[in-house]
């Protein structure tokens, strides 16, 4: 453990709500610390800046905008910064304890990570980097104790978010560091190792005339990633019947009644087919609508400033999501887990929403389902936190926070003026401007991650439901709850996803 007798912070010392454990590193201005924060009993990271800096109006006021700039960021691969707090003479910020261990410990222990887990682990990391890069983020330059890759193989950075201007050079280095790193991970001789390999190497090498930008290792690794987890071509089916030469002998009246028949079976199976019900057929729907960067009103009457993004323009449907789970269907056990989040309960074996098989069967018979008209078109419902989470990872999106589900609709209006529609096909319920649909009605819609309850800032930060819901009607699209259970189920309740940048599925 590193020591500094000089300075006042001790293991074992308390900060506020937090519990100083650990010195893991001093540097020139800051010491990092593991911590539990005592209210909620959870692991953290503390960074404080040393005391002998703490009355330097100047280094405290960068330290602060550093904390800000990292507090700015919103993605889910990009650890997150809790608070920063300045109280007795004492600066310093929490920020999230990431899970698993270093890239760093991982290639002393001589891990192998397989091409389907690499190619999403790939993919994940370029997003984050396009999301820092379109933003105008700058940043510390990369090293390996500051990729954490937990038992799953679900990979996550430190915020290395700084205040300032950005240095190309960085995200530059970082290519080469995490195709280098990565490279050495790689499994060999599987599936996709080959075309992972490549990716890899084109990303190390800083020699090349046109290095890859994050966008093409987006496109590159999720390509790869699909191939990988797409099901086999099944062999055509072969006819067993054998051949039979026609019977020269027939007498004609049998060739006349055998015709008959058959004519008479035609002419039936065409009366049928004309007067059965048709069965409803699966749309094609609106995709993602972009939300403009500005400042618009928040959900607890604040203005919110946005940064761009893209929003489902409905809610997940019925159709959308049989085919997630079709998806899963041809994945080893090992590859299931690849969608899956790291604090996802091991109870919890299968994202099948509640009474799905009856559910499904119904909707695409067009049927009544629970006293509700169903097809295809309509959002899936009966679906937790988890599955939300599992299916926003596979379209390689994710859930909208609280804040961007709020954003998407008052960027297109007055919030206050959506009253709902009701049970309805997602394309058929109330939009705004924007072309967002469904924000105050069909069904509530899980959200992201924790949040303070402002009516009630003594309860810790639970997970948040937004939107009136065919069941609860009340408030609209300002309809919000709090709840604790993440495995929390009911049949109006859905959700939608959220992407940082535009999709081609």
């Amino acid at each position: 453990m590193v020591t500094d007798p000089a300075n006042a912070f001790a293991p074992g010392k308390q900060l506020e709500d937090y519990l100083l454990s650990e010195l893991l590193f001093q540097g020139s201005h800051t010491l990092t610390w593991t911590a539990t924060q005592v209210s909620v009993q959870r692991e953290v990271i503390i960074s404080s800046l040393l005391e002998s800096l703490e009355h330097d109006e100047e280094t405290v006021a960068a330290f602060f905008a550093d904390v800000r700039a990292k507090a700015s960021v919103e993605h889910p691969l990009i650890g997150s910064v809790l608070e920063a707090v300045r109280s007795d003479g004492h600066c310093f910020y929490a920020r999230e304890k990431l899970l698993g261990a270093s890239l760093e410990q991982h290639h002393q222990d001589g891990l192998g990570v397989s091409p389907l887990h690499m190619a999403r682990i790939i993919r994940g990391l370029a997003d984050a980097y396009r999301h820092l890069e379109v933003n105008g983020v700058a940043t510390l330059p990369l090293t390996p104790n500051d990729l954490f890759l937990d038992e799953r193989f679900h990979c996550r950075m430190v915020n290395m978010v700084v205040d300032g201007v950005v240095d190309p050079q960085v995200f530059t280095r970082d290519k080469q560091l995490l195709g280098m790193l990565f490279h050495d991970l790689l499994e060999p001789n599987q599936p996709g190792s080959t075309r992972m390999g490549s990716l890899l190497d084109f990303m190390a090498d800083l020699e090349r005339e046109h290095p890859l930008s994050w966008e093409q290792i987006y496109d590159l690794a999720d390509e790869v990633e699909r191939q990988l987890a797409e099901p086999k071509n099944l062999e055509t089916l072969q006819s067993r019947t054998i051949p039979m030469k026609p019977l020269v002998s027939m007498a004609a009246m049998v060739k006349i009644g055998i015709a008959v028949t058959a004519l008479s079976i035609v002419v039936g199976l065409g009366y049928y087919i004309s007067t059965r019900p048709e069965r409803p057929t699966e749309r094609e729907l609106k995709d993602l609508v972009r939300i403009p960067a500005g400042t618009y009103p928040g959900p607890d009457g604040m203005p919110v400033k946005s940064r761009a993004f893209w929003m489902d323009a409905h809610e997940v449907t019925i159709g959308e999501y049989a085919k997630f789970l079709k998806a899963l269907e041809v994945l080893s056990d090992d590859q299931k887990h690849v969608y899956r989040h790291e604090d996802q309960p091991a109870e919890k074996e299968s994202h099948m929403p509640d009474d799905w098989e009856l559910l499904y069967a119904t909707a695409k018979a067009g049927g009544t389902w629970n006293a509700l008209k169903v097809d295809l078109n309509y959002p899936v419902v009966g679906v937790d936190w988890w599955d939300a989470y599992a299916y926003s990872e596979w379209r390689g999106r994710r859930l909208p926070t609280r804040e961007e589900w709020y954003v998407s609709g008052s960027a297109g209006g007055d919030m206050g003026k959506l009253q709902g529609t009701g049970w309805l096909p997602v394309d058929e319920t109330e939009c705004n401007e924007l072309g967002i649909c469904g924000l105050a009605g069909n069904v509530s819609e899980w959200t992201r991650k924790r949040s303070l309850n402002p009516a009630d800032p003594s309860q810790p930060a639970r997970y948040v439901i937004c939107g009136a819901s065919y069941l609860k009607p009340k408030f609209g699209a300002r309809a919000r709850e709090w709840v604790d259970d993440r495995s929390l189920r009911r049949s109006d309740l859905g959700f939608r996803t959220l992407s940082q940048s535009a999709q081609d599925d």
